[in-house]
């Protein structure tokens, strides 16, 4: 299943800033973007929704707030980087990465 990482979720930490530690993620299910931003939600209550920009999205700590982050979502597959833009029908595979964060592209 695919993992997901985003600043609530880091990948890593320097806790004591001498040692880097590498966080598990979170392991959501979806065979899609969409499927698996549905299952954010169901299982943390992030809701997440594509950005008028055509290119980002709506960040939320839960479907009631009002303020939100923008992100870039990225998919890391076998050592390459995609940037599927707001296509929630992006197919995923159990050994991608998904990483919402800063605006990259």
């Amino acid at each position: 299943m695919p993992r997901f990482f985003s600043h609530d979720f880091p990948q890593f930490e320097m806790p004591d800033l001498k040692e880097l530690i590498e966080n598990p993620g979170l392991d959501l299910i979806g065979s899609t973007l969409g499927e698996l931003v549905i299952d954010l939600e169901n299982k943390k209550g992030i809701y997440v929704i594509p950005d008028d920009a055509l290119k980002y999205f709506k960040y939320f700590q839960n479907r009631q707030s009002s303020e939100f982050m923008l992100v870039d979502i990225h998919i890391r597959r076998n050592g390459e980087e995609i940037c599927p833009k707001q296509d929630l029908m992006f197919p995923l595979f159990p050994d991608d990465t998904v990483e919402a964060g800063m605006l990259i592209c």
